[in-house]
C-alpha cells in the first residue's frame, strides 16, 4: 500500500495509517479509509455521483452465499471466474479495482498463498466483502476504500490487476486505465472489462422503452425473466443496468489501441476477438495464453454478433493484456 496523496509509505499506528508527514487515515471495520478526491473537478463530480449510487446499490449481494464452498461453486459456474482462477499463479499478488462487494476478490483469495487486495469507494459494498473475509479468516485478503484516480497502491507492485465493469463509469476511462497500469509489474497482466459499443445497443433501446413507459415492460430484459434469481437480486441488476447515473461504451479496437499506446501486449478476449488459443475450447478458456488478435473487420463482425449473445447480459467484454 501507499499514501494516495504522496505515494509514500504508510505506517500503521493503532487504528490509523500514517504517511511520512504524519497525515492519518482511519481504519474502521477492518477497512483502511484511503479515499481521496479526484484531481479534477469533473472527475470528482462524477466520482461522488457514482459513490452515492453504489452506496445504495451493493452489487452483487451475498444472498445465499454462506460459505467458501458456495462462493466457489458460484464463481466456477460463471466460467470467467473459473478461468481467472486457473490462469492466476498461486503465488501472485492480485488487485481488483472496483471490487464492489468483493466476491471475486474473496473467491481468488481461497488460494491461501495468493495475496489479494480489493479496492472500491463504496463502504457498504466493502463491508459485505470484509464481513465474509473476516468470518472465514481469509488472512491473505484485504479490502481498502480508494479512488481509481488516486490509488493507494505502489507502482509496479501487483502481478495481476482486475478491473471489470468500472472504467466505463468514470469520466476518463483511458486515464483511469493508465492509472491502473502503473500498478502492474513489468510482465504482469491487466484484465479490464468494458461495456461494448455494439453489444450495449439492445440494452440502450430497452432503456428508452422503460423510460417512456415507466418501467412497465421490465420483462423485456432477459435477466428479469430468470427463475433462478430472487427478486432482490433482480432489482439490484435493474438499478445497475438501467438507472446508473454515468456510463460510456467502448469498442474492441479502441481498447486495443489503449494497449498499443501504453506498451501492453494483447493476450486474450472474453468473448474471443480473433480466435481461440491452441488446445482451447469455449468451455475452457486460457486467459493468459496468447490468442490471435484478429483484424478490425473480424472485430466488427464479432461485436455485431455480441448484440444477440452477451447483449442479453449487459454487453460487457473483457480484454487481457501483458505489460511489456
Amino acid at each position: 500500500m501507499a499514501c494516495p496523496e504522496t505515494g509514500g509509505p504508510l505506517v500503521q499506528e493503532g487504528n490509523e495509517l500514517k504517511n511520512e508527514y504524519g497525515t492519518a487515515y482511519k481504519i474502521e471495520g477492518g477497512i483502511p479509509r484511503l479515499l481521496t478526491p479526484s484531481k479534477t473537478e469533473e472527475e470528482e463530480k462524477v466520482r461522488q455521483k457514482m459513490q452515492a449510487f453504489y452506496e445504495t446499490v451493493t452489487f452483487p449481494g451475498y444472498d445465499g452465499i454462506d460459505s467458501p464452498s458456495v462462493l466457489m461453486d458460484k464463481a466456477k459456474k460463471s466460467g470467467f471466474g473459473r478461468w481467472l482462477d486457473e490462469a492466476i499463479s498461486p503465488m501472485a499478488t492480485v488487485m481488483e479495482v472496483g471490487c464492489g462487494t468483493g466476491q471475486m476478490t474473496n473467491f481468488l483469495g481461497l488460494v491461501s498463498t495468493r495475496k489479494l487486495i480489493g479496492v472500491d469507494q463504496s463502504i457498504p459494498s466493502l463491508t459485505l466483502g470484509e464481513k465474509f473475509r473476516s468470518q472465514f479468516e481469509l488472512k491473505n485478503v484485504s479490502f481498502v476504500q480508494g479512488n481509481i484516480f488516486a490509488l493507494p497502491v505502489k507502482p509496479n507492485s501487483v502481478d495481476v490487476l482486475i478491473c471489470s465493469g468500472v472504467l466505463h463509469h468514470t469520466p476518463d476511462p483511458y486515464g483511469g486505465y493508465k492509472e491502473l497500469l502503473k500498478r502492474v509489474k513489468p510482465g504482469g497482466y491487466i484484465v479490464i472489462g468494458l461495456y461494448n459499443t455494439y453489444a450495449r445497443i439492445p440494452l440502450g433501446m430497452r432503456k428508452c422503452v422503460f423510460r417512456c413507459t415507466g418501467n412497465v415492460f421490465r420483462k423485456l430484459d432477459a435477466h428479469m425473466r430468470r427463475k433462478d434469481v430472487d427478486q432482490s437480486k433482480k432489482e439490484i441488476w435493474f438499478a445497475d443496468q438501467y438507472r446508473n447515473p454515468h456510463e460510456s461504451w467502448h469498442s474492441v479496437d479502441e481498447t486495443l489501441k489503449w494497449f498499443d499506446d501504453t506498451g501492453v501486449e494483447f493476450v486474450s478476449g472474453v468473448p474471443d476477438i480473433g480466435g481461440m488459443a491452441k488446445s482451447e475450447t469455449p468451455q475452457v478458456q486460457k486467459l493468459f495464453a496468447a490468442h490471435p488478435r484478429g483484424t478490425p473487420a473480424q472485430h466488427i463482425a464479432k461485436q455485431l454478433g455480441w448484440m444477440f449473445t452477451i447483449g442479453r447480459e449487459g454487453g460487457l467484454f473483457v480484454l487481457t493484456g501483458r505489460k511489456k
